[in-house]
């Protein structure tokens, strides 16, 4: 019997996390078998905050991220990919979702870099783990007031989940693992900035310093009935869009009705 394998069946994050999965067996694999060859791949592969060591290898503020310590850090980023990346879909897209991990990736490379040099700590950091904050908190940016429900806690609000996991990195800043808090950081600091960015509120202040135009006659108002009939369209899709996105935010996108996500669907 025979079964047709297609590989554009398997879902993206299913894909990224066994690229991750690949890189970090073969890596921690090697440790094990030729030490000097494991240090040859981290020494070009993983990300090291001072510049002496890591001279021109500038690949290195995103491929640190496919590499891990073991397996239980292993395990722990995937299933937090995993889990993120479910809130994730529920406002964006695909193309989003890469730009999130990739560019929050290296987000969290180059603050761990400059909070190196600032606290005078210079070592390697290796883990998706910036990258996967970046993915939570573009959705925390876009709806801070979203609810997910939490096997021991319940139903729990997105920004109080966000301030938990930022005091936690802030309060581990001189730990053995300083450099692991500080790539949290700048994965977190990329991905709220970027979800403001998709809700299109990231630079609301720029108005403020435009350039002064001159005022334009006003249009004298002209009743037409079809273009009336479009804006009060336009405006009862908005409204239904508004009310969707609200019980999303209260009891999560498993709440709502079929019809209801088939018509979100059609609108992005």
């Amino acid at each position: 019997m025979k079964t047709n394998f297609d590989i554009q069946k398997i879902p993206l994050v299913t894909k990224l996390m066994i690229f991750i999965a690949f890189c970090s067996l073969i890596s921690m694999l090697l440790s094990v078998v030729d030490y000097e060859t494991n240090q040859w791949v981290l020494k070009q592969f993983a990300l090291f905050s001072d510049w002496k060591v890591m001279g021109f290898r500038l690949w290195q503020v995103l491929t640190y991220s496919f590499l891990h310590a073991g397996i239980l850090h292993l395990l722990f980023n995937l299933l937090m990919l995993y889990f993120f990346s479910g809130l994730f879909f529920t406002y964006f897209n695909q193309k989003q979702f890469l730009n999130a991990y990739f560019l929050g990736a290296i987000a969290a490379g180059l603050f761990y870099i400059m909070g190196s040099y600032l606290m005078g700590q210079h070592h390697y950091v290796v883990g998706a783990s910036g990258a996967v904050m970046a993915v939570l908190f573009t959705v925390v940016g876009y709806n801070p007031k979203m609810s997910i429900h939490l096997m021991i806690f319940g139903r729990v609000t997105l920004w109080v989940i966000a301030l938990v996991l930022i005091g936690f990195d802030l309060i581990q800043l001189f730990s053995d693992n300083s450099g692991g808090h500080l790539a949290h950081l700048g994965g977190s600091l990329f991905g709220f900035l970027y979800g403001n960015y998709l809700k299109g509120s990231l630079f609301n202040f720029l108005p403020r310093f435009k350039l002064k135009q001159k005022k334009k006659a006003p249009l004298r108002k002209i009743r037409n009935a079809g273009t009336t009939s479009k804006i009060t369209k336009s405006d009862e899709v908005q409204k239904r869009i508004d009310v969707i996105l609200d019980k999303i935010s209260k009891s999560g996108y498993d709440s709502l009705s079929q019809d209801e996500k088939e018509f979100l669907f059609k609108q992005k």
